[in-house]
């Protein structure tokens, strides 16, 4: 299963490939942030830990409404404290202020991808097209493993965009 930030880095690629197009923030946040559910579960000691918002139904809906409207306050309010993050981890994006229709498609993609991931990589995931069906009709191990396998490509792919853009700086 992909770890949480293994979601994110899969995806910064994007990022590095269209900095004029791709909030970065957005992306991040959308794709990593509906992770605290299991997260809560499994501090509870609840023994299934993906429930109803690792399903289609709320994490294209209400999910990323809810990201997009955090990444819009985020970077409207905290514009030179993003900058500075920006600048710490050494991403020089083009702007860190976008729109809101820019953040809620960012919000979005990142949503669907980390229960893309998620559903080709957990077994017990019973709300994936809830109401639909009641449990996960995308797991399968061969498909988990190769899911897992392009998943740490990707991020491995990413930060070797990153270092390459670390290393082009002046």
């Amino acid at each position: 299963m992909p770890l949480t930030p293994v979601h994110a880095l899969s995806l910064m690629f994007l990022y590095f490939k269209g900095k004029n197009r791709t909030d970065l923030l957005a992306l991040t946040v959308s794709s990593t942030f509906v992770d605290l559910e299991p997260l809560y579960y499994i501090l509870i000691g609840e023994p299934l830990d993906h429930r109803i918002w690792h399903g289609f139904a709320l994490t294209l809906t209400i999910y990323p409404v809810l990201s997009a409207l955090g990444v819009y306050i985020a970077e409207h309010y905290f514009e030179q404290k993003l900058w500075s993050a920006y600048k710490f981890f050494r991403l020089k994006p083009n702007q860190v202020k976008y729109s809101l229709l820019t953040i809620y498609l960012w919000s979005l993609f990142g949503s669907f991808s980390h229960i893309l991931f998620d559903m080709l990589t957990h077994e017990t995931m019973p709300y994936v097209i809830y109401p639909l069906v009641f449990g996960n009709p995308f797991y399968f191990i061969q498909v988990s493993v190769i899911a897992n396998t392009a998943t740490i490509l990707l991020a491995i792919y990413s930060c070797l965009l990153w270092l390459k853009a670390h290393n082009q700086e002046p």
